[in-house]
C-alpha cells in the first residue's frame, strides 16, 4: 500500500510562507477594499520579496481566491469519488458544499463574511473572478456527470444537472451572504444553511432524472 512521504522541512517553511502571504493580503484588502492594495503592498506587509508573493499565488485575484483549487474541484470530485452503491449524486454535493463551508469556518473566512462580502461586491474585477470561477466549476463538474450510468449520465443531463448544481451554489451563497450581512454570527449562519444543503441538491437531481 503506497504511503504518502510525511512534508519536508522545504514544504513545511514553503506552507508557513503561503500563509503568511495569504493573511497579509487578506488584512489588507479587508481594511483598505481590493483595488487599493498592490501586490507590492502585499509583498510589504508580508515582509517578502514582490517574485514571491507572485510564486505562490499567480494574480492578485488568487491573493483574494485563496481556496481557488478546493472550490473549483471539489464538486465533480465529490461525485468521482463518492460510492456509488450507498451515495447519490445529490448526497455527494450536499457533502461536497458542506466540507468547504466547514472549512472556510474554519480558516475564519465565515468570521470575517460581512468584510469579504463588502469587499468583493465593491469590485468589479473581483466579481468578475468569481464568475470565471463559477463557470469553470460547472464545467468540470458537467465533465465528471458524463461519466454515470443513465439516465443522469445521457445527453444534455450532465450540462442541466451541472447547472441546477451551479444554481443552488448560489442560492444557499446568498443566503449565507444575506445572514452574515444581518449581523448572525457565522456559527449560527452554518447551523441554519446546514439543513437545507441536502434538500436543495437532492431536489436538483430529482427535477434532472425526470426531465425528458
Amino acid at each position: 500500500m503506497h504511503q504518502t512521504s510525511p512534508p519536508t522541512r522545504r514544504d513545511r517553511k514553503k506552507q508557513q510562507t503561503r500563509q503568511s502571504i495569504g493573511e497579509a493580503a487578506m488584512r489588507l484588502f479587508l481594511d483598505r477594499g481590493f483595488d487599493a492594495v498592490t501586490v507590492a503592498d502585499v509583498a510589504r506587509e508580508a515582509d517578502v520579496a514582490v517574485q514571491t508573493v507572485f510564486n505562490h499565488f499567480p494574480t492578485k485575484e488568487d491573493l483574494f481566491f485563496q481556496e481557488r483549487d478546493a472550490y473549483v474541484s471539489l464538486p465533480s470530485t465529490a461525485v468521482r469519488t463518492r460510492r456509488r452503491e450507498t451515495e447519490s449524486v445529490a448526497q455527494a454535493l450536499a457533502h461536497g458544499y458542506l466540507r468547504l463551508l466547514a472549512d472556510y469556518h474554519v480558516a475564519g473566512l465565515l468570521g470575517h463574511g460581512v468584510e469579504y462580502q463588502r469587499t468583493l461586491d465593491a469590485s468589479p474585477a473581483l466579481r468578475g473572478r468569481e464568475l470565471e470561477l463559477r463557470q469553470e466549476r460547472e464545467h468540470l463538474l458537467a465533465a465528471a456527470l458524463t461519466e454515470e450510468p443513465p439516465p443522469l449520465g445521457e445527453g444534455l443531463r450532465p450540462n442541466l444537472m451541472a447547472a441546477f448544481a451551479s444554481a443552488v451554489d448560489r442560492v444557499l451563497d446568498t443566503e449565507i451572504r444575506r445572514r452574515l450581512l444581518s449581523g448572525e454570527p457565522a456559527e449560527q449562519v452554518q447551523a441554519a444553511v446546514e439543513p437545507r444543503v441536502t434538500e436543495l441538491f437532492g431536489a436538483a437531481e430529482a427535477a434532472c432524472r425526470n426531465t425528458s
